[in-house]
């Protein structure tokens, strides 16, 4: 999905203040000209693109960037620890698959990115919560018959901690189609809180993955024909695609393949295109070119 006037103005906003404490005026100004370039020349890119343009940016001018390497450990560790609690409450629900959506959408609130500040105690109060979290049951019916005649599906990864929400959710996948190659595809690069190859070593996603690698990018989400060759050929074999997260979505929406999405709605030009509330579930297919 190609940048719009309004995630424009977003992406300033977010971006023109973010520099270190302890630059000239002279730098700050010509940091922000900068930004306003990057804005100026974003026609036909998309949003995962542009945050990638200014996190090379503040690399350029600043040096490195903040450290998540702690901030992705505690999260990751966390989530593990509330791991067999998830895994019983799908196992007891009436629907397995729907529980493991649910909190795979759940999982997806661990976002530095979208968000000034994760609440631990929100997140424990969402995963108590992620039964009530509303999904379309014709949407779901048709998702399930499409695991079930899936051969291959690639699932991008979206945030730290959230990846174990994910393995989970291919877990159960897995159940209902032994048979389904799965190909999980992280972040090529540190940027955020977003889940790298590091990440999915530490809370063992191979365990459930024929295959696990990186996007060959920096970018805080996935887009077509601006990733790896490696990652390109498995979405080029796969015949089901799994998507989560805001930032995904911005760069794959509009792809034309058959890809499911899953996030919360955390920012505001969100909650207005969908229509709710912040933090709401959101489940939605992409309209596929035959």
């Amino acid at each position: 999905m190609v940048i719009n006037e309004e995630c424009k103005k977003c992406q300033i906003k977010r971006n023109v203040d973010k520099y270190p404490d302890n630059v000239t005026k002279e730098e700050i100004k010509k940091y922000q000209y900068e930004v306003n370039e990057i804005i100026r020349n974003s026609d036909g890119l998309t949003t995962p693109q542009i945050a990638e343009k200014m996190d090379n940016l503040r690399r350029d001018m600043f040096g490195n960037l903040m450290d998540y390497t702690e901030i992705k450990k505690h999260y990751n560790q966390l989530m593990l620890e509330c791991l067999p609690y998830m895994k019983n409450r799908v196992n007891i629900a009436e629907d397995h698959l729907k529980m493991a959506i649910q909190y795979a959408m759940v999982g997806n609130y661990i976002d530095f990115g979208a968000l000034e500040n994760v609440n631990e105690i929100k997140l424990k109060t969402q995963l108590d919560e992620a039964v009530n979290i509303h999904i379309d049951p014709n949407l779901l019916t048709v998702f399930q018959k499409d695991i079930v005649n899936a051969n291959r599906l690639v699932y991008f990864t979206d945030n730290c901690g959230e990846i174990v929400t994910d393995k989970l959710f291919i877990s159960t996948l897995r159940d209902i189609n032994p048979d389904l190659y799965i190909s999980v595809i992280v972040r090529g690069k540190p940027v955020l809180n977003d889940a790298t190859l590091e990440d999915a070593k530490y809370i063992h996603m191979e365990n459930v993955a024929q295959k696990v690698i990186g996007n060959g990018t920096g970018m805080p989400g996935n887009v077509i024909g601006a990733i790896s060759q490696e990652a390109m050929e498995e979405i080029k074999n796969a015949d089901l695609l799994i998507s989560k997260g805001q930032g995904n979505y911005e760069g794959l929406s509009g792809c034309g393949l058959n890809i499911y999405y899953f996030f919360l709605c955390k920012c505001e030009i969100f909650m207005r295109r969908f229509g709710v509330e912040q933090f709401t579930g959101i489940m939605t297919r992409e309209e596929v070119i035959k």
